[in-house]
Order: C-alpha cells, then sequence, then structure tokens
C-alpha cells in the first residue's frame, strides 16, 4: 500500500471537503498551481495587448483581430500536435511548450519598452501568432495531464478544480494589470505586463518538473503520423455523442470568447471609463466563473451533467444578449459576472462529459480536435470587430446580434438532439 501511495502520490487520509479531493493527489496540485501561472500570464497578456493595440490605432477592428489571431495557428498544427501528445512523452512535451512562452513573452516585452509606444501593429500580430502556435501543443497536454494525474472517480472533480485556479487568478489578474500598466516608469507601463508574463511561464517550468504521471495508460502505436492522426478521427466520427458535444463548444469560441476580446472597446466607448474599468469587468467575469467551479467541484461524480451542460450553454447566449443591451457599469458588471458563471459551468460540464468518453491512448488526439474551437475565434473577432466598428450597430448592436444568433444555435442544438440533455 505504502508503494502505491508514493507511486501515484496519492495521500490516503480522508477529506471533509469533496470539493477539493483531487487536490489529496501531489502531482494533481503540481499540475493546479502550475495553472494559476499560466492563467496570471494569459491575463495579463490580454488586457495589455487589448490596450497597447487601442492606444496605437484606436479600432475595435484591430483590437478584435490581433487578439484573436492567437487562436489562429490552431486550425493549423493543433490536430497534429495531438498525435504529438498520444506518441510522446507529454511532461517533456508541456515543459518545451513553457520555454518557448517564456522566450516569446519576454522578447515581445523588449520589443514594446524600446519602441516608447510606436509600435508597428505586424508586431503585435506576430507575437500573439507566435503565442497560438505555442498554445496548439500546450493546451492539449496539459488537459490530458489532468487525467493522467487522478484516478477515474476524481476526474470531474479534477477538471473543475483546475479550472478554480483559473477563476481566482482570473478575478484579480485585470486589477494588477491594470494596475501596471499605471506604473510611468522603470519595466512598468503596457511592457511591464509582457515581462510578468513571462516571469510566470518560468515559474511553470518549475513547478511541473517534480509532477509525475502515473495514471497513463498507454501511448500511440508508433506507425504513421498520417495513420494515427486517422486514429482520432475515426473515433470521433464512431461516436455520434462526441461529435456533438464537440460541436457545442465552438459556440462559446465564437461569441462569447470573441466578446471578450472586445472588452477594452466595451469599457471606453459604452461604459465611458477607462482601464480600471477594463479591469473590473475582467474580474467580476472571474469571479462568476470561480463561483460555477466550486459549484460543480462541490457536485463530484454527479449523473446529471448532460442537463447541466444544456442548460448552460443556452443561459450563457441569453446572458450576452442582455451583456449588450446594458450601458451602466454597475449592471454590466453584475450581468458579466453571470455570464462567465455559465460559461464556466458549460465549459465543465461539457469537457468532463468529453474526457469520460476518449480512451487515454486516443486523448491528446480527441483533446486537439476539441480544442480546435479556439481556432475559430478569430473569425468570431473578425466579424465582431467589424460590427462593432460600424457606424449602424456599434459594440453594443454587435453584442446583441452575437448573442441572439448563439441562442438560436444553442436552442436548436438542445431541441433537435434531446438525448444531450440525459448524458451523465
Amino acid at each position: 500500500m505504502a508503494d502505491a501511495e508514493i507511486e501515484t502520490g496519492r495521500e490516503q487520509r480522508p477529506s471533509r471537503l469533496h470539493t477539493f479531493s483531487s487536490l489529496r493527489n501531489v502531482n494533481f496540485r503540481y499540475l493546479w498551481v502550475s495553472s494559476a501561472f499560466i492563467s496570471a500570464g494569459n491575463q495579463v497578456q490580454q488586457i495589455a495587448m487589448g490596450l497597447l493595440v487601442w492606444d496605437a490605432t484606436n479600432s475595435a477592428f484591430w483590437v478584435g483581430t490581433v487578439l484573436g489571431i492567437r487562436a489562429l495557428p490552431i486550425l493549423l498544427v493543433g490536430p497534429l500536435a495531438g498525435v504529438a501528445v498520444d506518441r510522446l512523452d507529454r511532461k517533456k512535451l508541456f515543459l518545451a511548450a513553457q520555454l518557448g512562452l517564456v522566450a516569446t513573452a519576454f522578447f515581445f516585452g523588449l520589443d514594446v519598452y524600446l519602441h516608447k509606444g510606436q509600435m508597428p501593429i505586424w508586431h503585435p500580430l506576430v507575437f500573439t501568432f507566435l503565442l497560438g502556435l505555442d498554445a496548439s501543443l500546450s493546451n492539449p497536454v496539459r488537459q490530458s495531464m489532468i487525467v493522467n494525474t487522478v484516478p477515474a472517480e476524481d476526474v470531474t472533480n479534477a477538471i473543475a478544480l483546475n479550472n478554480s485556479s483559473n477563476s481566482i487568478v482570473q478575478s484579480i489578474a485585470p486589477l494588477i494589470s491594470v494596475g501596471l500598466i499605471a506604473i510611468p516608469w522603470g519595466l512598468g507601463g503596457v511592457a511591464g505586463n509582457f515581462f510578468v508574463q513571462s516571469a510566470a511561464y518560468v515559474a511553470v517550468f518549475l513547478i511541473i518538473l517534480p509532477l509525475k504521471t502515473p495514471y497513463r495508460e498507454a501511448t500511440a502505436e508508433r506507425t504513421t503520423i498520417k495513420r494515427n492522426f486517422a486514429e482520432g478521427i475515426g473515433h470521433i466520427r464512431g461516436d455520434k455523442t462526441l461529435l456533438l458535444l464537440i460541436i457545442l463548444v465552438f459556440i462559446p469560441s465564437l461569441f462569447i470568447h470573441s466578446t471578450q476580446n472586445l472588452l477594452s472597446v466595451f469599457a471606453f466607448d459604452v461604459l465611458g471609463g477607462g482601464m480600471w474599468t477594463l479591469g473590473l469587468l475582467g474580474a467580476c467575469m472571474g469571479v462568476g466563473s470561480l463561483i460555477a467551479t466550486f459549484c460543480v467541484a462541490s457536485l463530484g461524480n454527479f449523473q446529471w451533467r448532460g442537463k447541466l451542460n444544456m442548460s448552460c450553454i443556452i443561459l450563457v447566449t441569453v446572458v450576452l444578449v442582455l451583456f449588450g443591451m446594458s450601458s451602466h457599469l454597475v449592471l454590466s458588471l453584475l450581468i458579466i459576472g453571470v455570464l462567465g458563471f455559465f460559461n464556466t459551468g458549460f465549459r465543465l460540464a461539457n469537457n468532463a462529459l468529453i474526457q469520460s468518453r476518449v480512451p487515454d491512448v486516443l486523448r491528446g488526439r480527441v483533446l486537439s480536435i476539441y480544442n480546435m474551437d479556439h481556432g475559430f475565434q478569430p473569425i468570431g473577432s473578425l466579424f465582431l470587430g467589424l460590427m462593432a466598428g460600424s457606424a449602424l450597430l456599434g459594440p453594443q448592436g454587435a453584442i446583441m446580434l452575437a448573442g441572439l444568433t448563439a441562442v438560436a444555435v444553442s436552442v436548436f442544438i438542445g431541441v433537435r438532439y434531446r438525448q444531450l440533455w440525459s448524458l451523465k
């Protein structure tokens, strides 16, 4: 028994709170803490990049395009990255991805610092593209490692708790980011955010070093890359429910997350605020997400994940319409908190349902297809940016139109494929 505990890293002591059951696994704790630093890096970068591009161009189109293009490489190399995740050592792949992020963020921060606000628009475009290229590998491998660090009964809880670290950071990182930007000297300002991002990725690398993956079952057969990739596609095509769950996740990526990329425009143009308004919007969304995370984690391996999944995807699209209608600060902060709650509830339930239907030997390939929804964010950001910049719609009209479209699509799927409501 003692040898088994050392191998898995699971501490065999009773847990009074089921909410935190996955944290009994020491390897999952490493992953959980690293996720907080990853989220911190991503959050400060997103806030800083939105302000950097807005100051340089005063264009909602360019803000949406630059922030959205980060997801484009996922369409180009994401599926192939899934083959690598299943064939190679997942921990080593993850560490290599972090080193790439460290270098990319540091050199862009130096670029911003040296240009002193006179940066050509193609610089942030290249930077965000490189981040997306790295994320196309690091995202599926990190999600796969969650399941490899906990036993089967803790998977749903682990997925939720992993998101909790993101939500905690999301609640405070926007305010830290704008605080750094407000520093007028030294390595503060917008450039300081990218140095913080680089430092956060260094921390991730160091935290992951001692991690083990005791629950990894097997690696993919070393045949051709084409055949390995076809195996993943074939598994998805052969499971209609799995295919529907993957299709569902494209709705928030096209509409909800594209709206997040325009929060800087909404804060300045609609709410008439500034950097602190932008920080508050991001923080309130993080608080809503955090509440949803602990709610799902407390439920454990519950048997009505399908109902939670479908209810949340419909409700989050309705709330998006309400957010577009609001031009009052307090009301907007409340609504975006609710938006974060339902968006996270859907993400957690959907991810758990997908992970439960996938054998570990195919996990990287299926999750790389699942993560391709991020690759469609540039499309949503592009169109939303164009609509927000038009005189006919403006930011509010664009968000309301996106929300109404998302409501129609999610309700149609919920009515047409009623079996999704009964998934366990």
